[in-house]
């Protein structure tokens, strides 16, 4: 049907099937007090785009009631991402802390580096192993290429850099097995980002006991999928 214009004796609107996408009222809103009247702006916005209609339809004096307004439509997530980005290296670095002598973490896996251990894959991690800081780097490179890899190949739909970088830094923190099989992937993969960023918040238990680090982390990868401030929590 394409877009075209309905004008009644309230207003001029830009219609788009049975909605409005756009209106003109030709007197102040009994109801909205701040609603613009006669802004002409968007009408010459539309005129001037490349895909602006050859010809126009005037529905006059038809008795219409008011149509309703288009719906609302989130944005469209960009392109899928093959890197993490720099938010979420830091959300990495920050939480995974450096450590250049081998140690046991919370559930006594050894660990050196940020957050490295043997099962994402060598330098196996054994007592008393020393690193150098560029090894650390070197070391957490290769280990976010498997991350960002296995978080791509779980991935069904588009999905933007920072939604990307926080199931990478979720991921790294979890395991790509644990990744791969939770409902936060499910209900990403489905399009419900709103229920996919409330998952994050059920990981902060570790050896059985919820962690004060772990829901710190966990609500900091969630503010970053959503694209909103993260650093509150670091």
């Amino acid at each position: 049907m394409g877009t075209w214009i309905k004008e009644t004796d309230e207003a001029i609107y830009l219609m788009d099937g049975g909605y409005w996408i756009d209106r003109i009222p030709k007197s102040p809103s009994v109801t909205n007090p701040k609603e613009r009247v006669l802004d002409l702006s968007a009408l010459e916005t539309w005129l001037t785009r490349a895909d602006a209609p050859t010809a126009m339809v005037f529905s006059i004096g038809t008795g219409y009631s008011e149509p309703p307004p288009a719906p609302a439509q989130p944005l469209p997530p960009t392109k899928s991402n093959t890197s993490i980005n720099a938010d979420g290296l830091r959300i990495v670095k920050d939480f995974e802390g450096l450590e250049l002598r081998a140690y046991q973490d919370s559930v006594g896996v050894w660990t050196i580096g940020y957050g490295h251990t043997s099962m994402a894959g060598q330098p196996d991690v054994y007592p008393g192993m020393t690193i150098t800081e560029a090894e650390a780097e070197r070391i957490l490179q290769r280990d976010l290429n498997l991350f960002e890899q296995g978080v791509e190949d779980a991935l069904t739909i588009n999905t933007n850099s920072d939604q990307f970088s926080a199931m990478v830094s979720f991921s790294f923190n979890v395991g790509l097995g644990a990744y791969r099989d939770s409902t936060l992937l499910r209900k990403h993969n489905a399009g419900d980002f709103a229920g996919a960023a409330n998952e994050f918040l059920r990981w902060v238990f570790a050896g059985g006991q919820r962690l004060a680090g772990l829901e710190r982390r966990r609500d900091a990868e969630r503010a970053l999928y959503l694209s909103q401030d993260y650093t509150r929590f670091l």
